[in-house]
């Protein structure tokens, strides 16, 4: 476990993050930090939000993941489904 560095909380409760832990944290201006209370201590942790790109990815790989066992429709399947659709919405409306 690595030695604690001290930080001292200001009149604005604000405190700084030291700068050998900023520098290896890669901690720069704006980058935004998660605090959370664990009994009588803090936890700082450095949040990655992610691009909308990555979110898709992540998305796109959990709808794969729970399809992946379901055989892909066919074309003659999916005309075969809209023409069964038409018919019945026909049918409904005499």
């Amino acid at each position: 476990m690595e030695e604690p560095e001290i930080a001292v909380v200001g009149t604005k409760g604000q405190f700084v993050i030291p700068r050998d832990l900023r520098r290896r944290l890669a901690i720069k201006p704006k980058t935004r930090l998660a605090i959370y209370r664990k009994g009588d201590k803090l936890v700082v942790t450095k949040l990655k939000i992610p691009t909308a790109g990555e979110e898709l990815d992540d998305l796109f790989a959990e709808i794969d993941e729970a399809n992946k066992e379901r055989k892909a429709a066919s074309e003659p399947d999916v005309l075969r489904e809209i023409q069964a659709y038409r018919k019945e919405k026909r049918a409904r409306r005499s």
